[in-house]
């Protein structure tokens, strides 16, 4: 059941990717962000919260096809804003940071896990996600205005 709780984080994301591209087309990037975003925050307190491990593969599942989101249509949002030149400069940033992230967030979530306890691994991402919800709507005016900027 443990392998559950990293697989099933993996493979509801990589499933939920390109129908988040899809409803981002549809719906818009803001919109589709923004709910990628609550539904990891949710996600992450049923993580935090739950009481058998049934119940964290199930939260870490929701948090999976909230991730999806996060990874596909912030790729996305930058395509929208940056021209051509730009973008692969801003690939790179996306690439470090992925790499940083590899190689510090095992370690930061052994630190959380070994003085605290493992919960807090998942409400770590509290003062993150509610950080980029506030963000979202600027960086995501920013794409409107690129898509469409006669309107503007």
């Amino acid at each position: 059941m443990l392998a559950w709780v990293a697989s099933g984080y993996l493979i509801a994301a990589a499933v939920a990717m390109p129908i988040y591209g899809k409803l981002g087309d549809l719906y818009g990037r803001r919109a589709t962000l923004l709910f990628a975003i609550g539904l990891f925050l949710v996600a992450s307190v049923a993580c935090a919260l739950a009481q058998s491990m049934e119940m964290l593969v199930a939260a870490r599942i929701l948090q999976g096809i909230g991730g999806g989101g996060l990874i596909s249509v912030a790729q996305a949002v930058v395509a929208d804003v940056l021209s051509p030149r730009e973008r692969g400069r801003y690939q790179g940033y996306f690439s470090t940071v992925y790499a940083v992230a590899s190689v510090a967030g095992p370690l930061v979530g052994g630190l959380l896990t070994h003085y605290l306890n493992w919960r807090w691994v998942f409400w770590v991402n509290l003062p993150l996600g509610i950080a980029a919800f506030g963000d979202c709507p600027a960086f995501a005016g920013q794409a409107a205005r690129a898509q469409h900027p006669a309107q503007h």
